[in-house]
């Protein structure tokens, strides 16, 4: 069933309609939005207690380690990950699955090596703001803290800033850059 995020909606700007259903079909696209998960977000007892992890994580983090590409696209939301995204990351990448530790050398292990990942992010502010008055936040903690700490490597991003204020035809040319990517295989 095609996610709701995945088809147009005149409420919100949807990066990536399926138009093309050839191209998830190409890649063996699998997809899933966050909103739709049935998890709780919050660390109820940090990582002092463990939490259950839901069904649905569980589904995720099986499609996370059977992936060669990860492809994960969020706007940005007061300089950082949206609620829920931050809350996913919190409850899904846990030791034992993203990274462990190792007692000896008191140093993390990336548990998610040989797998790439590709960011395609939107935010309302212009790029040179959030570069240099925020020093890009947003992507310091996805790549730095999350990504390259599990073991993707190459992480790739592409933003797209201004969206909105942008006319009809900036998202449409957004569209296009996007479809684009995907060909390329990002």
């Amino acid at each position: 069933m095609l996610e709701p995020i995945l088809k147009q909606n005149p409420d919100r700007f949807v990066i990536f309609p399926i138009t093309h259903q050839d191209l998830w079909d190409y890649y063996e696209i699998e997809q899933e939005a966050l909103y739709n998960l049935d998890f709780d977000p919050i660390l109820h007892f940090g990582y002092r207690q463990i939490q259950e992890l839901e069904p649905d994580l569980i589904k995720i983090q099986e499609k996370i380690k059977n992936c060669n590409h990860l492809v994960l696209v969020s706007p940005v939301w007061w300089g950082g990950l949206p609620a829920l995204a931050r809350g996913f990351f919190d409850r899904a990448f846990i030791s034992g699955f993203s990274h462990r530790f190792d007692a000896k050398k008191k140093m993390p292990v990336a548990l998610l090596k040989r797998k790439s990942a590709s960011v395609i992010y939107t935010q309302g502010a212009p790029k040179f703001y959030s570069f240099l008055f925020t020093k890009d936040v947003f992507w310091k903690t996805l790549k730095l803290y999350i990504l390259d700490f599990s073991g993707f490597s190459p992480v790739k991003r592409k933003v797209f800033d201004k969206v909105k204020s942008g006319n009809d035809n900036d998202r449409q040319n957004i569209l296009k850059h996007c479809f684009e990517l995907g060909k390329r295989g990002f």
